[in-house]
């Protein structure tokens, strides 16, 4: 608080007595060296300007309905000395031109794993920036109950059974699950990701079968929960074109506060050429359910599982929105 009221003073008082000064001194400069001062001026207007373009770029590219497009595809880019004619033809072939090399599905999995488990955390980031709004468009403090409920972070637990009976049937409530897995994490056996620059995310190649992603938002009431086992599997374009009318591509997120603005693909481009719609991910898991759902023995009594299917570039990153939702 007491920054926030500096921050305050200084905009308020001091920005302004500076740009006064700086003026000041200009006009003085301007009626002694009325040569040196114009160019000043034209130099600190090209500044400006240069500035306020760029600034004004970065919101457009932020607002623009094709910002997810934009962003898969800068993290598979075309090489310099590479003509456009091969990089399409090798893009539509299912190469990945950042690790020079071509994916197979079941490599493909451990890629959109991690990648996956990095749409959760981009959308954790809003949160623990205070991103969120409500209703009103007013922001709310969600860095607070992020910090308060130790929440807005990923946990992945890799299972076995001893590890499934300390985490379910020895928990009896939600305060004894959530001291059990911060036990697993003090031991090294469970990692918690809260940024995409923790260490412990980047070091991650993600190349475990058997394990669960528990995303954790800021109501510490609420999980979803990936299982490794049977939430994810990677179809080919072939494979994705049988099951393609039983799915609906929604271009606005209405299952959270992140992904609410629309998000378009281009439509006059094929996309297989630009290494993106050769594979596809399909997701299972429990969403939004809590404790005591969870430790259910007999889950499938209690746990109604959403699907969508992510489309991915051809190095196994996940397009985060638009995706594509099993018809009800």
């Amino acid at each position: 608080m007491f920054l926030i009221f500096v921050g305050i003073i200084v905009i308020a008082f001091f920005l302004p007595l500076c740009g006064v000064w700086i003026l000041v001194k200009l006009t003085d400069l301007a009626k002694a060296h009325p040569k040196p001062a114009k160019y000043i001026l034209i130099i600190m207007f090209i500044i400006l300007m240069v500035a306020g373009g760029l600034k004004i770029r970065d919101i457009y590219y932020e607002k623009s309905p094709y910002y997810f497009w934009n962003e898969l595809i800068r993290k598979n880019p075309k090489p310099f000395n590479v003509s456009q004619e091969e990089f399409e033809a090798k893009n539509r072939a299912g190469y990945c031109w950042r690790d020079s090399k071509y994916y197979s599905k079941e490599e493909l999995w451990h890629k959109a794993m991690k990648s996956l488990t990095g749409r959760m955390i981009y959308e954790n980031k809003f949160y623990w920036d205070n991103k969120v709004v409500n209703d009103n468009g007013e922001f709310l403090p969600t860095e607070d109950e992020c910090a308060r409920w130790k929440g807005c972070r990923v946990f992945k637990i890799p299972m076995n059974p001893d590890k499934e009976k300390f985490l379910k049937e020895d928990s009896e409530n939600e305060y004894d699950f959530w001291k059990g897995i911060d036990i697993l994490i003090k031991h090294n056996e469970a990692q918690s990701f809260i940024f995409a620059s923790d260490k412990n995310y980047v070091d991650d190649d993600f190349k475990l079968k058997n394990f669960i992603l528990i995303h954790k938002l800021s109501n510490p009431s609420y999980l979803s929960v990936y299982d490794s086992n049977n939430c994810c599997t990677v179809f080919n374009k072939s494979e994705w074109s049988l099951i393609r009318k039983n799915y609906i591509l929604k271009y606005i997120g209405i299952d959270t506060v992140v992904f609410r603005k629309k998000s378009k693909i281009p439509i006059d481009i094929d996309i297989n050429s630009w290494g993106v719609g050769n594979f596809y991910l399909s997701v299972a898991y429990s969403e939004s359910i809590n404790v005591s759902e969870f430790l259910a023995k007999d889950k499938s009594e209690t746990l109604k599982n959403t699907r969508k299917v992510y489309l991915l570039n051809n190095c196994g990153d996940v397009l985060y929105r638009p995706n594509y939702w099993q018809r009800r």
